[in-house]
């Protein structure tokens, strides 16, 4: 049976065990990798957390998977794991022992600030000494990681709602990047029910030292909610699936993809790409840089779909209709990666040791496929339960 975690009345008393040196914490070279995937169904949601020895082909073992209840999210993040609460603003932290269980290691509510959730797609993590928390679309939280206390607030760009539309925040999980000490976070526009969008979109630069902003630069694609980084410094942004959907039946703006010179925090006008000039035609989502000079990006194959202007937008992306293609950035060529299935789309990305781990979702959700990938070629290592969303190096 899986280890059921009930969050807020777990005891505090395992925390002195991380510091004995007698508690079996482990050594450096014991490897610990976390897996986080989330499973939803009638009764509400489940957060699954597996703790392994490698990342080699394996079957996950959910009789010793920790189950926390709600929609609770995993991140690791300097030798700890944290947990955001599914059902309160609450962060739990853990440490990792010798035999890779999870270990309670302080808690930290935000309920005073009025954050609604933790989970970790409003996280931003700068160092060992500071996070944010985004708190709506008015301020982050400050906090430490490793005092587990809030320190102060950031206010959020002033950018106001335009046209009918509403600003919006890329998720801190895909669309954030921190490079040294700056922040890169994009906003864009959409109605209230994420139909209409803005031809464009504005990426917002702070100074993590100081809390600060420092300017917003103008980028001209729509709903970028997608940041990666290359090997040179340069980030991309992108939108995520559903902006396909939306193209493809209601005619919105159609989805694509900028690159920031971070030397110059300017945006290269002279790379701004339509997916369809990459896919032969097909639109794109989540844009991730996977290593010598090609990132992966999800493309979906109308051609394999039927629909017209009545067609449920979101309903049509969720369809196993996907596939993964090698993006060349600099060419601007692409190339589908073999081994990887129909899907929806809807895939995470970790590079971990040099090499791209890709965690991808059956269309509904039921299970996801990990694969490690190198170049166009995809090798599958393991099954998550639902939706996998997490996957990090501990140790």
């Amino acid at each position: 049976m899986a280890k059921r975690f009930a969050l807020l009345l777990l005891p505090l008393a395992f925390a002195s065990a991380c510091s004995d040196p007698d508690s079996g914490t482990a050594g450096p070279s014991e490897g610990a990798y976390v897996v986080g995937s989330i499973v939803t169904g009638p009764e509400g949601s489940t957060g699954y957390v597996n703790v392994i020895a490698s990342l080699d082909a394996q079957v996950l073992d959910y009789s010793t998977a920790y189950e926390f209840p709600g929609f609770a999210d995993v991140w690791s993040w300097n030798g700890k794991v944290f947990v955001a609460d599914g059902e309160a603003p609450i962060i739990h932290r853990y440490s990792v022992a010798a035999d890779r269980s999870l270990l309670a290691d302080g808690e930290l509510s935000f309920a005073a600030y009025g954050v609604p959730e933790t989970a970790f797609w409003n996280a931003i993590w700068i160092s060992a000494e500071k996070a944010y928390m985004a708190n709506g679309q008015g301020e982050y939280v400050i906090w430490n990681p490793s005092t587990m206390m809030i320190t102060g607030t950031m206010p959020r760009p002033a950018l106001d709602a335009r046209d009918g539309l509403l600003l919006r925040s890329a998720s801190t999980d895909r669309g954030v990047v921190v490079r040294g000490n700056r922040l890169y976070h994009p906003y864009y526009w959409s109605d209230e029910t994420w139909t209409d969008y803005a031809v464009d979109s504005r990426i917002a630069i702070y100074d993590t030292d100081q809390d600060r902003l420092l300017g917003v630069i103008d980028a001209p694609c729509t709903g970028l909610d997608i940041a990666t980084e290359d090997d040179s410094g340069n980030l991309y942004f992108s939108n995520w699936t559903g902006n396909a959907g939306l193209t493809l039946v209601d005619g919105v703006p159609a989805p694509c993809g900028v690159k920031l010179v971070t030397a110059s925090d300017t945006i290269d006008a002279s790379w701004t790409t339509p997916w369809t000039a990459i896919t032969d035609g097909r639109q794109g989502a989540a844009l991730r840089y996977s290593g010598d000079g090609h990132a992966l990006l999800s493309v979906f194959h109308q051609e394999r779909a039927q629909f017209d202007a009545s067609t449920d937008p979101f309903a049509l992306v969720g369809t196993a209709n996907w596939r993964i293609w090698s993006v060349d950035l600099q060419a601007r060529t692409g190339a589908l990666v073999d081994g990887i299935d129909w899907n929806s789309g809807a895939t995470y990305m970790q590079r971990i040791d040099d090499l791209s781990y890709m965690l991808v979702p059956t269309a509904d959700y039921a299970k996801s496929e990990v694969y490690a990938i190198d170049g166009t070629t995809a090798t599958p290592r393991f099954e998550t339960r639902g939706w996998g969303l997490r996957l990090f190096k501990v140790r």
